[in-house]
């Protein structure tokens, strides 16, 4: 999932300078994606926009970092919060002192955030041990609802005990394996003699029972042993624990937690072409578009006006689907109940002048009136006006 969320490109506009006030539409910064989307297409269309192919912001945001890509910080930065529930970017600035990059640091390595008083952070990370000023660290959280001035809450830290038990079980089975397992029997000497050495014994029995059956050829055998012998089997009913179906549970759980379909994990029992085809979408709308929606509201409200107030974020449109509804509607024959242009909005696509009111063309073999039967044909028809028939033969 912060592989799905890394990957959309990041887009910037910027309202057109003129001679004029510059008009701002509120809609150009909606919470809403589609009503955003529409608000920036009208304003690039009407001239009042510009999208910028690239920017000081874009750069920061493909590259941060000298030594590791935009991708691989922004996907870190994306397992910070959905572990944790905060993320932590240490600004860099340039000689202008605005930033030009940016320092991920692990939140466990933040030991102490701004307080009434003292705007700074403690940090320990790396060789580096002291504070940083408030104003060069970007705070990335999700709200907890029981402070929301303290620490982030992430849905990683609600499923401590789920994973915990996770890792429990694959240890337990680890260690079952590497140590061979319990014994299956243990087998006792004991005598009323004395002086009697019961290690002794149990060796020198351990070693006629070796003898008498080692190899496949005397499996079955009875064994005739002296008396004073013991025996005890030992046996674990693993069914009984139900290891395999706690952990089963588990991992449905907190796949479930982070949105994920069961296709997308390699979890394919139960799937066909379709719903692996839906998996794609269902994990576009509703894991990664939320998450893209966080990350645009805190660069927008604490990035952007940093480095260039004027400019408007936004991001590629994760959801697959959108491709194939484009594909489709831009080779779906137009009916002539809809107009041309009208098609073009479907497909995303902006409406030309010179198509305006041109409707699309009608079908083969429809009738130009209307419908596509021939019913409806005879419905829609001009009745014949009757003829005057007199004469014809003698009839009227």
């Amino acid at each position: 999932m912060a592989d799905a969320v890394a990957t959309p490109r990041w887009k910037a506009y910027k309202p057109v300078a003129s001679s004029v006030a510059k008009r701002w539409d509120a809609g150009w910064k909606s919470t809403l994606k589609a009503e955003r989307r529409k608000a920036l297409e009208g304003g690039i269309a009407t001239g009042e926009l510009v999208e910028l192919p690239e920017h000081e912001l874009l750069r920061m945001l493909d590259s941060p970092h000298p030594e590791f890509p935009g991708r691989e910080l922004r996907k870190l930065a994306q397992l910070h919060l959905d572990l944790v529930g905060e993320a932590f970017l240490w600004l860099r600035r340039g000689e202008d002192g605005r930033p030009v990059g940016w320092e991920p640091v692990p939140p466990h390595c933040v030991l102490q955030t701004p307080q009434p008083g003292a705007p700074i952070y403690a940090v320990s990370y790396g060789l580096f041990h002291g504070h940083v000023a408030a104003s060069d660290m970007l705070w990335l959280k999700h709200l907890d609802p029981e402070n929301p001035l303290g620490r982030g809450a992430g849905r990683g830290m609600a499923l401590g005990d789920q994973l915990d038990t996770m890792e429990a079980i694959d240890r337990a089975a680890k260690a079952t394996f590497e140590r061979g397992g319990i014994p299956a029997a243990v087998v006792g000497i004991d005598s009323k003699r004395d002086g009697f050495d019961g290690e002794e014994a149990a060796d020198d029995l351990e070693k006629r029972f070796r003898e008498q059956f080692k190899g496949p050829d005397n499996a079955g055998k009875v064994w005739f042993a002296p008396a004073g012998v013991s025996l005890a089997q030992i046996q674990v009913n693993y069914r009984e624990l139900q290891a395999e179906e706690l952990a089963e549970g588990m991992r449905a759980y907190v796949r479930q937690t982070f949105n994920v379909p069961p296709e997308l994990v390699g979890d394919t029992a139960s799937s066909n072409r379709s719903t692996s085809e839906a998996a794609k979408y269902h994990l576009a709308e509703y894991a990664v578009a939320p998450r893209l929606e966080f990350l645009l509201s805190w660069f927008q409200h604490r990035l952007v006006p940093l480095v260039d107030a004027d400019v408007i974020l936004d991001y590629e449109d994760p959801r697959p689907q959108e491709w194939e509804r484009i594909f489709r509607a831009m080779t779906t024959p137009i009916t002539p109940a809809f107009s041309l242009n009208e098609a073009r909005e479907l497909a995303g696509r902006r409406p030309l002048p010179e198509l305006e009111g041109v409707l699309g063309p009608t079908l083969p073999g429809q009738p130009s009136t209307g419908g596509n039967n021939l019913e409806s044909a005879a419905a829609n028809a001009t009745p014949e006006p009757p003829r005057d028939r007199r004469g014809e033969e003698g009839r009227v």
